[in-house]
């Protein structure tokens, strides 16, 4: 025998039931997962620290590249100012053009897949150019195979950590080498281990009249970095080309393998990129 209240109730929970199934497909389909949750990284995180010219060269907060369509994404105001090319903006196409050493590489805008050389031969950026916060950001290794006279390398540090070799081609000096050179001859002491502290995280907030940078590294010497023997410095250049340079002593203490370390830096106006190298005293290794 059946009874209608017994209905009702068994009418509610079937319902309810397929609304709670209901609800859940609806949130296997829309949420997020956490790997595409993940796939924006960090303000200020250094994916993949480029070496230009032997130097550790940062963009710290939202000038950081980042990867996009399998491209690393480079703000292309300040990484040809790294690289000492000249950056053009045209109004009326409202595009950007990049020359170096004689190359040129025309018509970079945002959305657009292609780009055009000297000769007006298009050719496609493989990712779209990208405007985020107002910074221009457009797929490296597309633009330096446009200007010829550049190569790079992904290589991997002592403990397969991602650097990136940004150089002249043989026999091509690129422009920044001789500033950089004159304004810090950070290396070649005898017995110095060059670069022990490896750059994840670089980023900047405006502090009182002028700016604080803040820099996050990882001890990749493979060694215990004994207190006392580390040795930063970081030239930090602005909008202008005015550089500040700033020295720091490493860590008081010893550095054990691996540890992650801080370091904070006042700065008078804002960088658009960052030289950084780092140095020890002989190990004995």
């Amino acid at each position: 025998m059946s009874y209608p209240g017994y209905r009702v109730h068994r009418l509610g929970r079937i319902r309810t039931l397929i609304m709670l199934l209901f609800a859940s497909l609806l949130s296997t389909v829309y949420m997020p997962t956490s790997s595409a949750a993940s796939a924006t990284p960090a303000a200020g995180k250094q994916i993949q620290p480029m070496l230009i010219n032997d130097n550790y060269v940062l963009f710290p907060g939202k000038l950081a590249p980042y990867t996009q369509s399998g491209k690393l994404m480079v703000p292309i105001r300040p990484f040809t100012k790294a690289l000492g090319a000249q950056l053009v903006y045209n109004a009326q196409t409202k595009s950007v053009s990049v020359s170096l050493l004689g190359r040129t590489v025309n018509n970079i805008r945002p959305g657009q897949t292609t780009a055009e050389a000297a000769d007006g031969t298009a050719f496609s950026l493989e990712a779209a150019p990208v405007l985020r916060d107002g910074v221009l950001f457009v797929p490296m290794s597309p633009v330096l195979g446009a200007l010829k006279s550049i190569r790079w390398e992904n290589m991997l540090n002592t403990i397969d950590r991602p650097i990136l070799v940004v150089q002249g081609r043989q026999g091509v000096t690129l422009p920044q080498t001789g500033p950089w050179l004159k304004v810090t001859p950070f290396t070649g002491l005898a017995g110095e281990n060059y670069n022990p502290l490896y750059p994840t995280v670089l980023t900047q907030e405006p502090s009182g009249k002028g700016y604080r940078l803040n820099l996050s590294v990882i001890n990749t010497s493979g060694f215990i970095i004994p207190k006392g023997s580390a040795a930063l410095e970081l030239i930090a250049v602005d909008s202008q080309g005015q550089a500040t340079i700033r020295k720091i002593p490493g860590p008081a203490g010893q550095t054990a393998k691996a540890a992650a370390l801080a370091f904070t830096v006042n700065i008078p106006s804002a960088a658009e990129y960052v030289i950084y190298n780092s140095r020890t005293a002989d190990l004995g290794h």
